[in-house]
């Protein structure tokens, strides 16, 4: 199951700055992709596994013959396709969450179903603009693979299948996301508007087990050597005093505060993690940390989150007396 034999693309600058696809995909092109043989092996290249395979799987047919959710599905799926690239607008999937949820009851109840089946049928020109940007075959269905693991977040924070991280995904497929070791790597402007612009890479933290200070250090390395070689062009025109292009990290995370150094130590995973940036901005994040922490959105009651481990305790007594917890936006030269 695969689009690309049917997207022909363009590839725009030299170096490649962006890919888009030059013919949409027809409707009835979208429903032999998701009834086709090897749609399940699609699923599963994209990360797609265990229940959540199992119910998408089932449902891949019935989506397909619901004339209303196909358009939808169609409809996306080109907008997804249409370009990636530098700069290219991102598709606004957060903008039609709520309209998407109501369309999904006809087939089954939850969140983020249409989305779903738009990206696994949307993948060939994200997967052109890996190619051009030389990162292996691997590498690129690793990146896409992430599908699959917000799904897993998704169901462990609600219960079932469905995907809460629309414009997440859509950064993924317009192609300025690849992961490498440990963490995952965006490339975005810093400081837009002003004479310091720049292109930096975006630090971010999946939640795929232990964030040791050696698998760090590896990612950054990794990210160096991948942006610094395949990106050369965006160091060409850096602003005076900047960094050096592929040294200059940005992060924005409930990870980046001090309060982890602090209560856990600096040798801990999370106290060395937190103590690597320069905290540059701060911005309320206790929603962001219950999420990540205890898998729960608002509404919840912090008197009531669990207190097994260290990290629960420090985290979950914050909120329960007020004091909340801050989101850091680090900053990181190597």
């Amino acid at each position: 199951m695969t689009d690309r034999h049917d997207a022909p693309f363009e590839i725009l600058g030299d170096p490649p700055q962006v890919v888009r696809a030059t013919a949409p995909l027809p409707q009835d092109a979208v429903a032999q992709m998701l009834t086709a043989p090897s749609a399940p092996a699609l699923l599963e290249q994209l990360g797609i596994t265990g229940q959540d395979h199992e119910e998408l799987s089932a449902l891949l047919a019935p989506a397909a013959g619901d004339v209303k959710i196909l358009q939808e599905i169609t409809r996306l799926a080109n907008l997804l396709r249409d370009r990636a690239g530098l700069e290219v607008p991102q598709v606004d999937l957060g903008a039609e969450a709520e309209a998407l949820t109501a369309l999904q009851q006809r087939l089954v109840p939850g969140e983020g179903l249409v989305a779903i089946l738009a990206l696994v049928v949307s993948t060939s020109t994200v997967r052109a603009w890996h190619h051009e940007r030389g990162l292996s075959p691997e590498l690129s269905w690793l990146v896409l693979a992430d599908l699959g693991q917000q799904m897993r977040v998704h169901r462990r924070s609600s219960g079932r299948l469905g995907l809460h991280q629309l414009p997440w995904m859509a950064l993924n497929w317009a192609g300025r996301l690849v992961h490498l070791g440990r963490l995952q790597f965006d490339l975005h402007r810093a400081d837009e508007g002003t004479g310091t612009e720049r292109w930096v890479i975006g630090a971010h933290i999946p939640a795929t087990g232990p964030l040791t200070p050696e698998s760090v250090e590896d990612s950054l390395e990794r990210a160096t050597a991948y942006f610094s070689t395949r990106y050369a062009d965006l160091g060409a025109s850096r602003p005076e005093g900047a960094p050096s292009f592929g040294r200059e990290f940005r992060c924005s995370s409930w990870l980046v505060n001090p309060t982890l150094t602090e209560e856990l130590g600096e040798h801990s995973n999370l106290g060395a993690f937190a103590q690597r940036w320069e905290i540059i901005s701060r911005t309320p994040g206790a929603d962001g940390a219950a999420f990540f922490v205890f898998g729960r959105r608002p509404p919840y009651d912090p008197q009531h989150l669990p207190r097994t481990t260290r990290l629960e305790r420090l985290v979950a007594q914050r909120l329960a007396d007020g004091r909340g917890w801050e989101t850091g936006l680090g900053s990181l030269v190597r």
